[in-house]
């Protein structure tokens, strides 16, 4: 699955816009005083201006499998990274996943996670950039409690997707598609990994191409 096109809401453009094009350096396709939309890799991720409430997501970036270290001494110029008691260290080491992550809230509260999967062929000699944020290859779905099961199916059947075949689903957590794009599925309040921030239902809408068939997909 290919996330091509993921579309968020924030209270907080200006800072978004300053952060993500400045700070991180990455390239804006277009921007307004409502909406901005930011390229990173093979997606566009869109953030909408609102005033009604203050939104947050949880999405993860591809990275190259060899850059962890790299992208950790990297984005320490830019922000702080989340520490994990569990892992004793700022790098999460996915063992089934085949996969190591660091993480960071964005000034908007987003809580975002840069991956590089071993399995996947993408490692590169170059200096780590912002140039090397592959695509957005996570997108948090948060759902009412009462509706989780039923909903998750409907995903599954209406999309025509499968489980990660490397994380089994869990009571309160569904991984939903393969190492270039998943669902992270969770009911409402359950806190997002790594933080103990509960995940809230906000609007979104993914663009995203399943076995050669594009969906697009409303929360």
């Amino acid at each position: 699955m290919e996330i091509n096109r993921l579309i968020l809401q924030t209270s907080a453009l200006k800072e978004l816009t300053a952060f993500y094009t400045t700070a991180i350096g990455l390239p804006a396709v277009s921007k307004n005083e409502n909406e901005i939309t930011i390229s990173i890799g093979s997606t566009e991720l869109v953030f909408n201006q609102v005033s009604a409430a203050d939104p947050f997501y949880h999405i993860a970036i591809n990275i190259p499998a060899n850059k962890i270290e790299e992208a950790k001494k990297w984005l320490t110029n830019h922000v702080e990274l989340i520490w994990m008691d569990q892992y004793n260290s700022d790098i999460a080491d996915f063992v089934n996943w085949h996969a190591k992550s660091v993480y960071f809230f964005d000034p908007a509260g987003n809580i975002v996670e840069l991956i590089a999967r071993f399995d996947l062929d993408n490692k590169t000699d170059e200096s780590f950039s912002a140039s090397q944020f592959l695509s957005v290859s996570e997108v948090g779905l948060v759902i009412k409690e009462a509706d989780f099961n039923r909903s998750v199916s409907g995903l599954l059947e209406k999309y025509r997707l499968s489980y990660f075949d490397k994380q089994p689903p869990l009571q309160q957590f569904r991984a939903i598609g393969d190492d270039e794009g998943l669902f992270i599925v969770v009911p409402e309040n359950r806190n997002w990994f790594p933080t103990d921030k509960p995940s809230g239902v906000f609007p979104m809408e993914i663009q995203f191409t399943n076995d050669g068939r594009e969906y697009v997909l409303k929360m």
